[in-house]
C-alpha cells in the first residue's frame, strides 16, 4: 500500500487528484468517527439518567417500607403514641415529656447546620405539607442524616433502656425539625392542613 502511495506521488498527473481523494476521504473518516461517538456518548447520556431515576424511585419505596414496618413495630407493642395523627401532627403530652426526658430540643440545637443544609437541599421550595413528610419520615427512616453519631447512639440506648424501638421516638425530632424549619422560613403550620393532599 506504501508503495503505491509513493508510485501514485511521483506520477505528475495522478498525485493531485490521488492526494485530494485520500484527504476527502481521512475528512469523511473523521466526521463519521466523531459522529458515532458523540451518539454513543449521548446514549451513554441518557442510560445514567434513567438508572438514576430508577434508583430514586427504589430509594423512595425503599424509605416508606421502613417507615410501614417501624410503624407496624410500634403499633403491635401498643406502646403510648408520642405524636397525634391528625393533621398538622403535633407531640402528644407523652411526646413532650420523652423530648424533655432526652433533651431533643438540645441534640436539635446540637446538630442544626447538618440537619438545616439537608432540608435545603432536599425540601426547599416545599409546601408546608411536604416539609412535614419529609421531617418525619426521614427522622424515622434515615435519623443518621439528621443526628450525629453520638446523639444517635445516645437515642439507641434510651429506647433499649425503655423497651421500644428506635423509631418510636424519632417522630419526636421530625415534629420538632419540622417546628424550627417552618419557623426560620415565615410558614405557619396551619399552613399544612391547606397543602395536604388527603383534605382536597
Amino acid at each position: 500500500m506504501i508503495d503505491l502511495i509513493k508510485e501514485a506521488l511521483k506520477s505528475p498527473a495522478g498525485s493531485f487528484s490521488f492526494i485530494f481523494a485520500l484527504m476527502i476521504l481521512a475528512f469523511w473518516l473523521i466526521h463519521f468517527v466523531t459522529k458515532k461517538i458523540t451518539e454513543i456518548n449521548a446514549g451513554h447520556s441518557t442510560l445514567d439518567k434513567s438508572v438514576n431515576k430508577i434508583e430514586t424511585h427504589i430509594d423512595e419505596i425503599r424509605k416508606d417500607m421502613s417507615f410501614l414496618k417501624g410503624s407496624i413495630e410500634v403499633l403491635r407493642r401498643g406502646a403510648e403514641p408520642v405524636v397525634q395523627s391528625h393533621s398538622p401532627v403535633s407531640l402528644t403530652a407523652s411526646g413532650i415529656e420523652m423530648a424533655k426526658e432526652f433533651d431533643a430540643e438540645k441534640m436539635i440545637a446540637h446538630n442544626w447546620e447538618n440537619i438545616y443544609t439537608d432540608l435545603e437541599k432536599n425540601i426547599c421550595n416545599k409546601n408546608a405539607y411536604d416539609i412535614q413528610q419529609y421531617c418525619i419520615e426521614t427522622a424515622s427512616v434515615e435519623p443518621e442524616k439528621f443526628l450525629e453519631k453520638s446523639d444517635l447512639s445516645k437515642m439507641k440506648e434510651y429506647a433499649y433502656a425503655k423497651g421500644n424501638p428506635l423509631q418510636y421516638y424519632m417522630p419526636i425530632f421530625g415534629v420538632l425539625i419540622r417546628d424550627k424549619y417552618l419557623q426560620i422560613k415565615g410558614i405557619q403550620v396551619s399552613e399544612i392542613d391547606k397543602c395536604d393532599p388527603n383534605k382536597k
